[in-house]
């Protein structure tokens, strides 16, 4: 297989993950993005982010009530009195009125505005794509600009009526926050777009939301696991699993991670990160403490091209341990089936 075929591959697995992880799979617009070639990460999110506002654009943009205030010669909402009042010291015979008005101008409408400028102008995205966000610009003359630096991203607020956002928010938040790594020679790939903390919640989200849509007999949660210490000092940290998996009177905790390295070397020899290794081992021995169940532990790294696949199992303490690799750089398929085979134990 080319270098090419592989970054294609690559480049449609991350829209996989997002769509995942957004939640964003059963939207008919995305359909043709599976089987899209792509050379470039920001070519993906461009034409995500192009796709999603045409259909925004059909069903209408989210509106939302921006106050507003304006001298009028008629009441309108409620009067400023003092305004009004030097209004009419100032021979203006009109109210100063605040009031609400329902626009398209709200701040998500400003974020996608403002990162269909930027994608619009990347010498990284095709021209063709390039040209379909700004024919979508066209339709946003009424939305304001936004100063990006100063986004309170905690406070968007998603419901029933606008979740079509919440993937082209995540978008407009890699782009806009640079998380669209590249390597020293300018390449992008899986190891490089996967160094980032944001990025490796959104591996997390991805693993999680794969469970829980094709495994539904199968609980799926991020659980925080009970210590079992009476009257805890607040220094202690707190027990949270990345994915945990339940069945009946079985319990699989994922520790998933997508950054650094799985084996080191000590004097020669290749181990595991003591680090990894003694977190899971803890969130197992506490789960199982806590629980009449048979828990079992797993490391689920996502494998680079420097790393070896992996897929191991041991016994300790009377719990079953698992170090598995899963390969970004196949078919989305093949991760599907990988990640079946770790559901399968649940079934066992």
């Amino acid at each position: 297989m080319s270098n090419k075929a592989v970054d294609n591959i690559v480049i449609r697995n991350i829209y996989y993950m997002m769509a995942y992880a957004f939640r964003a799979l059963d939207l008919k617009e995305y359909e043709r993005l599976k089987t899209e070639d792509f050379e470039e990460v920001d070519d993906l999110l461009a034409t995500i982010l192009a796709i999603g506002m045409a259909a925004q654009q059909r069903r209408g943009y989210e509106r939302g009530y921006l106050p507003e205030e304006e001298d009028l010669a008629s009441a309108r909402g409620r009067i400023d009195m003092r305004q009004t009042a030097r209004n009419e010291m100032a021979r203006r015979q009109k109210a100063h009125c605040i009031y609400d008005e329902f626009t398209e101008d709200t701040q998500k409408n400003r974020i996608l505005k403002a990162t269909a400028r930027i994608l619009a102008t990347s010498a990284n995205v095709d021209p063709a794509r390039r040209r379909a966000l700004k024919r979508c610009l066209i339709y946003m003359g009424d939305v304001s600009n936004v100063v990006t630096s100063r986004i309170d991203w905690k406070r968007l607020r998603y419901n029933c009526n606008n979740s079509s956002y919440l993937m082209l928010m995540n978008v407009c938040f890699m782009v806009l926050n640079g998380l669209i790594l590249t390597t020293d020679a300018g390449d992008k790939n899986a190891a490089s777009f996967m160094n980032n903390q944001e990025l490796h919640a959104l591996y997390e989200k991805f693993l999680r939301e794969y469970f829980r849509l094709h495994h539904p007999a199968i609980r799926v949660s991020a659980k925080e696991i009970d210590n079992g210490i009476e009257n805890a000092p607040s220094f202690l940290p707190k027990l949270c699993t990345d994915i945990t998996l339940e069945r009946g009177k079985k319990m699989l905790i994922i520790d998933a991670k997508c950054y650094g390295r799985i084996l080191t070397l000590h004097y020669g020899n290749e181990k595991l990160s003591a680090a990894n290794r003694n977190q899971i081992l803890s969130y197992v021995l506490h789960a199982a403490y806590a629980n009449e169940l048979d828990v079992s532990g797993m490391l689920l790294y996502a494998q680079t091209e420097k790393e070896r696949r992996m897929c191991e199992t041991w016994n300790e303490l009377g719990h079953e341990f698992h170090c598995r690799t899963l390969d970004l750089n196949r078919e989305f398929r093949e991760i599907a089936a990988e990640l079946d085979k770790i559901a399968a134990f649940m079934y066992e």
